[in-house]
């Protein structure tokens, strides 16, 4: 079974620590709230200082790496037993600082059929100042595949 399918099924609706990839570690992230029936996941990172460039602000393929794990996690949930998904397309779009510090990403299914899935991820400003604001937004298209090892 597909690791981040096994952590969804462990979710109880509290914050949990997402350690089913090595990368979701190093970003400090949790999934802070689910809803499998609309697609919705909410991530939480906390990246530290390696992945943070001169003042203070996230760097961008960090910014896409969390954009790509909070639609992923929505499209993940989407699915039946037996089935996982994997990113076929993103398009990031960036429109404000991502400042260190807690962020809060939230992934949100537009349309899942049987092949694909359609997702839009968003992180919004948390500082004063910028709070709702869209700092960097994501669509993304995620292809259905069936659990398990790789063909071939």
């Amino acid at each position: 079974m597909n690791p981040d399918q096994a952590l969804l099924q462990r979710f109880a609706g509290a914050p949990l620590v997402i350690d089913s990839n090595p990368l979701a570690t190093a970003l400090d992230t949790r999934l802070v709230s689910l809803d499998r029936v609309a697609g919705v996941a909410r991530l939480t990172f906390n990246p530290g200082p390696q992945f943070v460039q001169g003042r203070g602000v996230v760097q961008g393929g960090i910014v896409s790496t969390m954009l790509d794990f909070a639609a992923a996690y929505a499209a993940l949930a989407t699915l039946p037993e037996g089935q996982t998904a994997a990113t076929a397309t993103i398009t990031v779009n960036f429109q404000g600082a991502v400042r260190a510090g807690e962020v809060t990403v939230t992934g949100t299914v537009e349309r899942a059929g049987k092949r694909l899935i359609f997702v839009r991820a968003q992180i919004h400003g948390q500082n004063p100042g910028e709070s709702g604001r869209i700092l960097a937004a994501a669509t993304s298209v995620m292809t259905v595949l069936p659990d398990g090892p790789p063909a071939g």
